[in-house]
């Protein structure tokens, strides 16, 4: 079974405490990078509450989250291609190998 860290820390004026089965150094990015990413909102929206940074944070995540798999995608059919292209190179190669053996 594999084991759950609990990762405590404090984001904004909450305590958290995260279970995870990340290590504390992984983590530590984590929450580097979220402080750092609730900080550049504040200062361009310093009239917004923590509820209203924690969602605009949330949603920037998913649309950075989709767009990387959007990426991945097209990358993974691109890899499909080489590989056919690759593929079929290689049985034309062979072919024209077994007709000069002829």
């Amino acid at each position: 079974m594999e084991s759950k860290n609990r990762y405590k820390f404090v984001f904004g004026e909450k305590s958290l405490t995260l279970t995870t089965d990340k290590d504390n150094l992984f983590m530590e990015e984590v929450e580097r990078v979220a402080k750092e990413k609730y900080n550049t909102i504040k200062e361009k929206l310093p009239q917004a509450d923590n509820e209203t940074i924690a969602i605009l944070m949330a949603l920037n995540s998913l649309s950075t989250q989709l767009s990387r798999e959007i990426e991945v995608e097209k990358m993974e059919k691109e890899l499909t291609a080489l590989r056919s292209e690759a593929i079929d190179d290689i049985k034309e190669k062979a072919s024209k190998s077994d007709s000069d053996e002829e």
